[in-house]
């Protein structure tokens, strides 16, 4: 139960919901961390329901253990009685949460919510490279199953995704992309004046999740970036979306500049100056690409794989796990640094056709809260 301060009685009767109230109140689940990605899938979310719910007021609840938050976590138990009574909508927006799903919502509890649930964005990760996506215990698959059903709308931000709750029999998710990709809609380009060269990387992730031939691979073909973009007289940043990154890229690239903030608006600042993106992380080449700004991503795992296929971009990101890795990203940052844009003629359709459909779902999410409000 909602737990009050003092006198309960009095305070549940001070506090308790009018039924005829002007305001939208959206109780928003999501990841909350020092990491730069969710943020940006945060804001993009809100920005866009707000074009159409003028009176939006958006309360993040924590969907999982992240750091930073209390309790209670979860779409679940004392959460969905509070969203019940609270709130005109949920929405779960953003990152992996089908990565062994990590929102932990059960079959037999999401029945209970009687508010309208919209699922935006989400994504399937994996552990390497075409590897099935990670669900650890196969009582999960049902859960998943049955939130997407119990959802009024469900969005995916790539055809991996949708192949993966197609397999599970829910064949209604709409392809809109990761929505951080629109929250800006700058025209691709190269700007020449620029001098600095963003490099993402998730440094402890990688050495925690993966092998070390991976690891290692990876941080050889930065210290080649590094001399290559020095050669073409650029200025190579390390830019740290999570504040765990911070150690080990001061400890691997001692004498590079290093970029962190735990505030997404200096990302904004901090991409817009950049002359192009390289790396592994993928919000920052998602949200870059939403910028205007060139990016090479480095596939890892299913997530680079799956936005590289839904846009296009099969010919232009790279596996790790490629032999020629380090040959190929000379090839494509030559490209970019002589204004050769045309690796990316198809993203920049599928693109402007994806922000169609986004704008088209949140429309739609906002016209059901606006139709549904009690």
């Amino acid at each position: 139960m909602f737990k009050f301060f003092g006198n309960k009685k009095k305070n549940k009767e001070i506090y308790e919901r009018p039924k005829d109230h002007r305001n939208f109140v959206i109780h928003h689940y999501c990841p909350h961390t020092f990491n730069a990605g969710d943020h940006f899938v945060i804001l993009s979310i809100r920005k866009h329901l707000s074009k159409y719910i003028e009176n939006a007021v958006f309360i993040p609840k924590a969907i999982a253990k992240n750091r930073g938050w209390g309790e209670p976590v979860g779409l679940k138990g004392e959460n969905i009685e509070l969203s019940n009574r609270y709130s005109d909508a949920v929405i779960i927006g953003g990152s992996d949460q089908y990565n062994n799903w990590s929102p932990k919502i059960k079959a037999e509890e999401i029945t209970n919510l009687t508010v309208p649930l919209f699922l935006i964005g989400l994504g399937v990760s994996s552990n390497d490279l075409n590897n099935k996506p990670y669900i650890k215990e196969e009582r999960y698959y049902n859960d998943i199953l049955q939130t997407n059903q119990k959802a009024a709308k469900s969005s995916v931000r790539d055809k991996t995704t949708e192949d993966f709750l197609k397999s599970l029999g829910y064949n209604d998710s709409v392809i809109t992309g990761c929505p951080a990709l629109f929250l800006f809609n700058e025209e691709l380009h190269v700007d020449e004046k620029k001098r600095y060269v963003a490099l993402t990387f998730p440094y402890p992730l990688i050495r925690k999740n993966s092998g070390m031939n991976k690891y290692n691979k990876l941080i050889e073909s930065i210290n080649k970036l590094i001399q290559l973009l020095k050669k073409l007289d650029l200025e190579p940043i390390i830019s740290c979306h999570d504040d765990r990154d911070v150690i080990p890229a001061e400890s691997l690239f001692p004498n590079e500049r290093i970029f962190f903030s735990n505030y997404p608006h200096d990302y904004f600042e901090f991409y817009k100056k950049a002359k192009f993106v390289v790396g592994s992380r993928l919000h920052a080449t998602i949200f870059s690409s939403g910028l205007g700004i060139p990016t090479v991503n480095i596939n890892l795992d299913l997530r680079g794989q799956g936005f590289s296929e839904t846009f296009g971009l099969n010919n232009w990101n790279l596996n790790y796990d490629i032999e020629s890795l380090d040959e190929k990203l000379e090839e494509r940052i030559i490209k970019i640094d002589d204004k050769d844009l045309s690796g990316f003629n198809d993203f920049v359709k599928i693109r402007e056709m994806y922000k169609d459909k986004f704008n088209g779902f949140m429309k739609e999410c906002a016209e059901i809260i606006i139709k549904n409000k009690r």
